[in-house]
């Protein structure tokens, strides 16, 4: 019982800081990263919105580059404001 609940215990926590990661997002036919607290549905919409706003067409999330973005000449790195930064990194 006890080896149990240690368990479960430990599940929950690594649940938990799965959802607390940041994440810099890509998007599909666009050369900028968005990156956001967070990874879930919520954080992808948001930087969805913020791609949106910044370059004035749909975007849609291809994947993520972990918690970092470098601005490059072919990259352009956003935060959640929608600002240009020359990098971010979040914490995870």
């Amino acid at each position: 019982m006890r080896t149990l609940l240690v368990l479960i215990v430990l599940v929950s926590g690594m649940a938990v800081t799965n959802q607390a990661e940041a994440k810099c997002f890509n998007f599909r036919g666009q050369d900028i990263r968005v990156c956001i607290e967070g990874h879930d549905n919520s954080a992808r919409n948001a930087a969805a919105s913020v791609c949106e706003d910044v370059t004035g067409e749909s975007c849609s999330v291809s994947g993520d580059s972990g918690s970092t973005c470098q601005k490059s000449s072919s990259i352009t790195c956003y935060d959640s404001d929608g600002d240009e930064q020359r990098r971010i990194t979040l914490d995870d």
